[in-house]
Formats: C-alpha cells, structure tokens, sequence
C-alpha cells in the first residue's frame, strides 16, 4: 500500500509539472501568433511598422519554434492525455485517502 501511494503522489507531481510547462509553452505561442496574426488582419491597410509586410517577416522570424502548428497540434495532444492522467491520479489519490 505504501508502495502504491509514493507511486501516485511521485507521477501525479510529475503529471502537474509537465501540464504547468505545457500551457506556459501554449500561451507563450498563443501571444506570438495572436500578434502576428493581428497584424496580418490589417496588412496593407496600416502604417504601423509591426504590420507592414516587413514587420510581419521580422515577426515571423522572432517567433519561437513552439509556434510551428504541428508542434502546437502535438503539445495539445499531450496536454490532452497529461489532463486526463492527472484526473486519473487524483482519483486515485482520493481513494487511497491521500486527500
């Protein structure tokens, strides 16, 4: 039984480490394509520097590798099965009494 609840507190610590980090790395990409994605919105009507087609390649390039789609696709998708573990340990942890 002792085994058994170390098993769980260690992975659902892991599990909420690992989802912290992913949605830090999602909204990190979240606000580098909401502005560049603003600025495509007014391409061509705007004087602004950060939405000329020069500002927009700048920004494009400036942005961080974890804005690459696929990459947001399989960040999701883990933090999908990451949610859904973490329910899991936190029923069990209910069960066994550790909250």
């Amino acid at each position: 039984m002792d085994a058994a609840i170390v098993r769980v507190v260690k992975s659902r610590s892991e599990a909420k480490k690992r989802k912290a980090l992913l949605e830090n790395e999602l909204r990190t990409a979240g606000q580098s394509l909401y502005r560049i994605g603003s600025g495509l919105q007014t391409v061509g009507n705007s004087t602004a520097a950060h939405e000329t087609p020069a500002g927009l390649i700048q920004q494009i390039a400036q942005a961080p590798e974890i804005c690459d789609l696929r990459r947001i696709g399989i960040m999701l998708s883990e933090l999908k099965e990451v949610t859904e573990n973490l329910q899991h340990f936190n029923t069990t942890a209910r069960e066994l009494g550790i909250d």
